[in-house]
């Protein structure tokens, strides 16, 4: 009788990349509807389709964005150690604040897909989706209100959607770091999420915001088309060192301008 194969120990695998080569998609115009700004109020939790972002189209659900997400998660789900919750980091260019939609779109996938998505605002700096979700008398906190860290505003909220979402401490990236930290770490013990997305944080980074990657069990760099993609690559390879081995995948972002609100003759549901 042949002997089972032998169980690797934990710390062979510790330089093992998450996926040999990172995949590659394109979010693409066609893949998304655009809706005028409205989050709901009151007792009616947050709708994420209607941030005013651009948002993926439910007939998008089998496209290649959507595939390549699935790709990913799945093999962030694969290589997380058992009952651990994977944790995916989505980053960007120093410059470039439409990394958040890029993220917001990945929750959606998964959460489409029946996934109980936390995703978390990385980006203390610029805090675009913080700012879609800090609104007073908006939607009721999520049954995650333990989740405060000490600040009302840090409460994860509850959308519509399937995602919560967990707004950032800004002005203080120490603060920032070691509040998701304990974010992540009340969430996978607490075992109400079966993914969490942070959205950045961006480049540069500091000691602080690096620690962020030693959680994460995969990283997705977001590049515009409007720059030059190689040398955008290049740079965050270089910033990422050792935590290149991370690197799940790589989102084209077509989608430009969309935190800055600068649209051009756009369509709007």
């Amino acid at each position: 009788m042949q002997a089972p194969p032998a169980i690797q120990p934990a710390a062979a695998l510790i330089d093992k990349p998450v996926i040999e080569k990172p995949l590659i998609a394109e979010l693409q115009e066609s893949d998304v509807m655009r809706t005028l700004g409205g989050i709901l109020t009151g007792d009616s939790p947050a709708d994420v389709t209607r941030f005013g972002w651009p948002t993926l189209r439910t007939s998008s659900a089998l496209g290649p964005f959507s595939n390549t997400m699935r790709q990913i998660h799945a093999a962030l789900a694969t290589g997380a150690a058992p009952e651990t919750v994977p944790v995916l980091a989505v980053i960007g260019t120093a410059d470039d604040p439409d990394h958040s939609v890029v993220a917001l779109n990945i929750a959606l996938v998964a959460a489409r897909d029946g996934a109980r998505v936390l995703l978390i605002d990385a980006d203390a700096t610029v805090h675009a989706l913080t700012d879609r979700v800090s609104h007073p008398v908006q939607s009721r906190p999520s049954r995650l209100d333990w989740l405060t860290i000490g600040s009302k505003a840090s409460r994860a909220i509850n959308t519509a959607n399937g995602i919560a979402i967990l707004p950032a401490i800004q002005g203080n990236p120490a603060k920032a770091s070691e509040a998701i930290q304990k974010a992540i770490a009340q969430a996978r013990s607490a075992g109400g999420h079966d993914l969490v997305i942070l959205d950045g944080p961006p480049m540069p980074w500091g000691a602080d915001e690096r620690q962020l990657f030693d959680l994460a069990d995969g990283l997705i760099a977001a590049l515009p088309v409007d720059r030059d993609i190689n040398a955008s690559m290049e740079d965050i390879i270089t910033a990422l060192g050792g935590a290149e081995r991370k690197l799940a995948g790589v989102v084209l972002n077509e989608l430009l301008s969309t935190v800055t609100g600068q649209q051009h003759d756009r369509q709007y549901a």
